[in-house]
């Protein structure tokens, strides 16, 4: 009995020591880490439907890129989101409250869905289908008394109404009405009216009851437009009326419950958006926003004497040129007072703006930032401190006395920053209007994000916090082929930063030129008078440090922004190149700019390459980043021999979708040298097809592409190599008969869904390349490029094991620790940039799509810095310490030496 209780005791510390790791969490992340270089800024996308609760608490909100959501109307924050399928045919079609308050969203698409969210959580009421038979494209929704009414406009000859239960999606009713007026341009649902107009008479009927008979009021001018009230007690609509005589005007029409009595109000003299508002009883008040010296302001005013009654003594800020605002949603407290009223304004450029009636900004959301198109990072400009120093040391010609002068005004710059910097005393503003906390830091870690939008707007922002430094927003232009160059940097002082923005002409369809400080959002815009149809920087600056860029127009002719630069053309001429790339024909055409002289740029072609159409589509042609640096020209490998990377600037990766009666799908990859227009190498993967993305760098590709055959994602790598031999070690030539590459390949299972993909670059390219992924499931995995080497073999050798290769796996794992964004979800992931910093070890990386994400990586970890651990007061103490004990210790030997010395 005694042996068996001593063995229990002996065996309780294992026991223990099980159960304690069974409750051991790990984590990658320490909790004072999180914020620290990283944020996260979340977006809803441009305004599509929005209304104000019961509660005056929060706004519902439905976007274009399948959003619900709900905005705090105190600070503009987003309280919940949902964010819906996501597919070319899916789309939100309608949102309205419900009696009881819900959320009601109709999407449309291939599985049509009816659903409705709790206002106050967002969780889900119910949901139901409609039938998939329903032409989306010609119905008007509309919700009253808990039913969801589908209204099918036959042009000019009748409308189908079908009616349901919102709760339960049963069709209670069906009923087709014939009038001649019935045009779905022409027609708006007003709560349970259908208002039409055509000439100068508007013609409403109560959808919501089988036998309505048709009401119609004559105004007594053409009217060009109607749009339904968005708010009110009342049925209404906007009335844009056209006079060839006094111009257009507006007029509000309202109307009572069974639409067969109405209040035409006065007509109002600019044409505008409107908001009816019902105060109490017979009165009615129209909200007007009038633009006066680029502000919007609220006037009020009676419906029928059109006399006003109050202005706001506030303005909104609004350029004049930017468009008519909309006013989405009117929010009044419950006692009808007007002062407690506040609008949702929607602006052309994707600013949601919350007004109060005073005309106070309470807050505003800049949603452009939803849909990014393009983005630079750019470095800060230095301090006045540092720009002094060295202006110091820049010229030698100043003489004795210049140098001596500049030295004292460069101590009392340095002693000035001292005492601002002891006391708290900042200069907010510098000279040149840029914020004082806008230098540049030791590390290159402080930089200016350039983004510009699909709304046609640009951003600056601080890559510490996500600030909005400068926005600038474009009218009239379209921004699908947009390009944003950097022509100068913040390195060439005296002279500003600059940057080039390439967009077309909405109208017109010809090229625009708005060139801008990086720094300030300062810029100008020109038009070409041309169709740009390629665009490139050139390796060379002008005497203001200005990087020349080359236009290639619809013409074949070539031009050159700054026009002064074309001197400097000339030397490169013969050794310039260009490519263009038409997905349409499927015509790839090189140029050259050897027939150039001095004063007239000529492009000629040199080679085409030509893709059929009927067999295949070009998805997209990736070259190399002009940022990268090649480190290493060859790799070592086990034995001690050099495999020689095949390194050629002028090579991109063409892929194309094609289509084969046996394999339905054929995906095809092309690395084409575009100086020559020889195609190095190709390969097709049979069934496999979108979403496809690819990341070309130094001598490897990597793409990844859904497989048909085996409904997964595949990802495969592409690395090229010259041999142990080096063909040219100094410059690389397409003109000279290449060496064939030596091709090593490999493909990897991905159990995950790709959205973009993009590699880390770093300031001189010594630190290890990563690849980002970014994932369906919201998250950025940080791939190293030894998962991805094609040269992994199923058996490892001793040599290769030496090389650092490890063995052949066909799926490659996705560990939590390896996600860069950790538990911050980022949905519909669009872009993934990164951007050098001063630091070689660290890459700058932002995420945008739906949401921005801002963090830095380190794929060598942090070589080049000190731990976040190192404590520099104990490492202080203990030299101290060891130069004291060194020096007593010396003061002792001595004595104890020359006491020896006397004996």
């Amino acid at each position: 009995m005694m042996a068996r209780h001593l063995n229990l005791f002996i065996f309780m510390p294992q026991v223990f020591i099980i159960l304690f790791s069974i409750f051991t969490v790990s984590q990658c992340l320490y909790e004072d880490q999180v914020g620290k270089f990283d944020w996260h800024q979340s977006f809803i996308g441009k305004l599509k439907f929005a209304f104000g609760d019961a509660s005056g608490k929060r706004a519902i909100v439905a976007t274009e890129l399948n959003v619900v959501a709900a905005l705090s109307l105190k600070t503009g924050n987003i309280l919940w989101r949902h964010i819906l399928e996501k597919d070319p045919q899916t789309n939100i079609l309608f949102l309205s409250p419900t009696s009881s308050g819900e959320a009601l969203v109709v999407t449309g698409g291939p599985k049509p869905l009816v659903r409705a969210f709790d206002p106050i959580n967002g969780a889900l009421a119910w949901e139901w289908t409609l039938p998939s038979t329903f032409p989306f494209d010609r119905i008007l929704w509309a919700v009253s008394t808990e039913k969801l009414y589908a209204l099918s406009l036959n042009e000019g000859e009748d409308f189908v109404v079908q009616q349901f239960n919102i709760r339960t999606g049963s069709q209670t009713s069906k009923w087709k009405t014939i009038v001649p007026w019935v045009h779905k341009s022409k027609c708006v649902p007003s709560r349970d009216l259908l208002i039409c107009h055509s000439g100068k008479t508007l013609h409403t009927i109560r959808f919501s009851q089988k036998d309505a008979k048709p009401y119609p009021v004559e105004l007594g001018q053409p009217i060009a437009q109607i749009e339904s009230v968005k708010s009110g007690e009342k049925a209404g609509v906007f009335v844009d009326l056209s006079n060839l005589e006094s111009g257009p005007s507006s007029q509000v029409v309202l109307f009572s419950d069974q639409g067969q009595t109405s209040v035409k109000c006065k007509p109002l003299s600019s044409p505008a958006r409107w908001v009816f508002f019902d105060s109490v009883g017979e009165s009615n008040i129209i909200l007007q926003m009038v633009q006066r010296d680029e502000k919007l302001s609220i006037v009020t005013s009676d419906c029928i004497s059109g006399n006003k009654i109050e202005e706001s003594t506030g303005g909104v800020k609004y350029p004049a040129d930017l468009g008519p605002p909309h006013v989405e949603s009117v929010v009044c407290g419950s006692n009808h007072d007007m002062a407690s009223c506040r609008l949702l304004i929607n602006s052309p450029d994707q600013a949601i703006t919350l007004v109060q009636y005073s005309g106070k900004v309470l807050w505003s959301r800049e949603e452009a930032l939803a849909q990014i198109s393009a983005v630079e990072m750019m470095d800060l400009p230095v301090s006045d401190k540092d720009a002094a120093i060295e202006k110091e040391f820049d010229s030698k010609e100043a003489g004795v006395l210049g140098m001596f002068g500049r030295r004292l005004v460069s101590q009392a710059l340095q002693a000035q920053h001292l005492l601002q910097t002891v006391f708290g005393l900042h200069d907010p503003i510098q000279p040149a209007g840029q914020r004082a906390d806008l230098v540049r830091d030791d590390f290159g870690l402080h930089k200016m994000i350039v983004v510009a939008t699909k709304a046609g707007k640009l951003f600056g922002l601080d890559n510490l916090n996500g600030e909005i430094i400068w926005q600038k927003a474009l009218v009239n232009v379209d921004t699908r082929s947009m390009q944003l160059f950097i022509q100068r940097t913040t390195r060439h002082g005296p002279f500003p930063a600059q940057c080039l923005l390439l967009l077309k002409d909405k109208i017109s369809k010809e090229s625009i030129l708005y060139t801008f400080n990086p720094i300030t959002g300062e810029g100008s815009r020109r038009s070409l008078g041309y169709r740009v149809l390629q665009a490139m920087p050139l390796p060379v600056v002008d005497e203001e440090s200005l990087r020349p860029i080359l236009f290639l127009d619809s013409s074949e002719k070539v031009h050159i922004e700054p026009q002064s630069a074309i001197s400097l053309v000339d030397p490169l001429a013969s050794n310039t190149y260009m490519y263009v790339a038409d997905p349409v024909t499927g015509v790839m055409t090189g140029y050259t700019l050897a027939q150039s002289t001095s004063e007239r740029l000529v492009a000629s072609r040199v080679w085409e390459v030509v893709f059929q159409p009927e067999t295949q589509t070009i998805q997209s042609v990736v070259g190399k980043s002009p940022q990268e640096r090649v480190h290493s020209q060859g790799r070592v490998l086990g034995d001690r021999s050099v495999l020689y990377k095949y390194v050629n600037p002028n090579l991109v990766a063409v892929v194309t979708q094609g289509t084969d009666t046996v394999h339905k799908y054929v995906l095809n990859v092309y690395l084409l040298d575009v100086v020559s227009g020889a195609i190095v190498f190709s390969i097709s993967h049979k069934r496999a097809r979108e979403p496809i993305h690819l990341v070309h760098t130094e001598n490897w590709v990597v793409y990844t592409y859904f497989s048909e055959k085996w409904r997964r994602t595949e990802i495969a790598a592409i690395e090229l190599y010259e041999g142990k031999t080096q063909s040219n070690s100094g410059t690389f030539s397409s003109l000279i008969a290449p060496v064939q590459p030596m091709v090593e390949r490999q493909s990897y299972i991905l159990p995950a869904m790709v959205q973009s993909m993009s590699p880390t670059i770093t300031e001189k390219g010594i630190t290890s390349r990563h690849i980002l992924v970014g994932l369906a499931n919201g998250a950025v995995l940080e791939v190293p490029w030894i998962f991805l080497d094609p040269r992994r073999p199923v058996t490892v050798t001793p040599e290769m094991r030496e090389e650092g290769i490890i063995p052949y796996m066909p799926e490659l794992p996705i560990p939590t620790e390896s996600v860069i964004n950790y538990n911050k979800t980022l949905p519909q992931i669009s872009g993934i940039h990164t951007a050098p910093s001063g630091l070689e070890s660290t890459s700058l990386v932002l995420v945008y799509g739906l949401d921005l994400f801002y963090t830095r990586v380190a794929p060598s970890k942090t070589f080049d810095l000190l731990k976040e651990d190192f404590d520099p007061f104990l490492i202080s103490m203990v030299l101290i310490g060891l130069g004291l004990a060194s020096y007593t210790t010396k003061r002792l030997a001595s004595r104890k030496a020359l006491k020896q010395a006397w004996k």
